[in-house]
């Protein structure tokens, strides 16, 4: 009866899994013909929470399913894929129930298509395992097992990117990225602006860049939609702070001084492109105290950044080296 046992818990995984894909279809028949609608507590910052949490299961339970199919153990493999059936029913349930509680059409069927992709995938994974036991220490076995479980792992990250709030999050990420791409140019010719002018501009969105930063740490404390306007809004700001920017490094004095301001707008760029990562990684698994310390890290890294450009502009400007040297031939 032991030895039967790890077969047996293979096939009922199995068709768990391939069960929960046909609930998740008609999920999505019910959201098309719209009578989709919450359970009872259920609320889209909670749901988002728990799919966020499902997933990870998910990917631990089917890391363990590797290491023992790769083992060949039989019994143990069974009941890892038991595991990851019962990983697999928080992960349907919390999709159901965010296509349940959003408003955005698009974002159900994404989820709802995401979830269905990550239930395939794992069914592909659990009928490989059942290949890879027959053929144990097998080296094409042990590819394609990896092959497989590979496909699940992003099945996984696109189902978490799915989730509002992650979509608009991306969206800043990809503006921000946009908008670097100015600074890969050879020459920024000059506005025409004086350099106060110009210096003038570059505070005032500096200022508001930095204000953004401050407000994405306090909206991810909050809820989904919190962190979307909060990301949306610093992707527009770091748009309009890069334009003034790239400005300040048309209207340098000297070719070395605008290399400078180009060096220090990557750094800002860069740092900011952390602070939405970190942002996104925190609104997954907003109790953890290590991703929160990472997100207030990223933040201080925004802001340190926007200060060490100012400075540095403050001492290019027009008589300012003029003044500086003079002050130290006095000294």
């Amino acid at each position: 009866a032991q030895e039967a046992c790890g077969p047996l818990e293979i096939e009922n995984a199995l068709s768990t899994v391939r069960g929960l894909e046909k609930e998740i279809q008609e999920a999505k028949a019910s959201a098309k013909a719209g009578i989709l609608k919450p359970l009872p507590g259920e609320t889209l910052e909670k749901s988002s929470q728990d799919l966020g949490s499902s997933t990870k299961a998910v990917s631990s339970a089917m890391a363990q399913l590797l290491s023992e199919a790769t083992q060949g153990n039989e019994n143990y493999t069974g009941m890892a894929a038991r595991d990851v059936a019962q990983a697999l029913k928080s992960l349907a349930s919390g999709a159901r129930a965010v296509a349940a509680t959003t408003e955005d059409p698009a974002a159900r069927n994404a989820i709802l298509d995401c979830a269905g992709d990550v239930m395939d995938k794992s069914a592909n994974l659990i009928e490989e395992t059942k290949r890879a036991i027959a053929k144990p220490g097998d080296p094409e076995s042990q590819q394609r097992l990896a092959q497989v479980a590979k496909a699940v792992s992003q099945a996984l990250n696109r189902c978490v990117n799915c989730l509002p709030g992650q979509r608009d999050v991306d969206n800043a990420i990809r503006t921000v990225g946009e908008a670097s791409k100015a600074l890969l140019s050879n020459s920024f010719p000059s506005s025409g602006r004086s350099f106060q002018e110009v210096q003038g501009q570059l505070n005032q969105v500096a200022a508001g860049l930095n204000q953004s930063a401050n407000e994405v740490v306090q909206a991810s404390r909050g809820t989904t939609q919190d962190l979307s306007r909060a990301t949306s809004k610093f992707g527009q700001d770091f748009s309009n702070f890069l334009d003034a920017g790239v400005d300040m490094a048309g209207t340098s004095q000297s070719k070395e001084d605008q290399t400078q301001v180009v060096s220090n707008l990557k750094t800002i760029s860069m740092s900011s492109s952390k602070l939405l990562l970190s942002a996104k990684a925190l609104s997954t698994d907003p109790s953890s105290p290590n991703l929160k310390n990472q997100l207030a890290a990223a933040a201080r890294a925004v802001t340190d950044s926007i200060n060490q450009l100012i400075t540095m502009c403050t001492q290019q400007a027009p008589g300012q080296k003029e003044c500086d040297n003079a002050l130290r031939e006095l000294e």
